[in-house]
């Protein structure tokens, strides 16, 4: 098996389990049990996954990153939009 559809199926698996909690935070128009600090956190590291992906021209890196982050902010906002008075 070539190594980089080895990464691309670890990617994929990785990245799949960000997508049910993201549709289930936009869903219930709620964000409350994650953490701000978490949230900042994981959106920095994966960032900088990304960045790291980039500067090799690694796909599965690239990939899974760039979706993982877009499943990041979108939990921000809506935390931020929906947060508690």
């Amino acid at each position: 098996m070539d190594i980089e559809i080895l990464g691309l199926i670890a990617a994929t698996l990785t990245t799949s389990a960000f997508i049910p909690q993201t549709y289930k935070v936009v869903k219930t128009k709620s964000a409350k049990d994650f953490s701000w600090l978490w949230l900042i956190f994981m959106l920095l590291g994966i960032s900088l996954w990304f960045t790291y992906g980039l500067l090799i021209n690694n796909i599965p890196l690239i990939f899974s990153n760039s979706i993982t982050m877009l499943n990041l902010i979108i939990m921000l906002v809506v935390k931020y939009v929906y947060r508690q008075s």
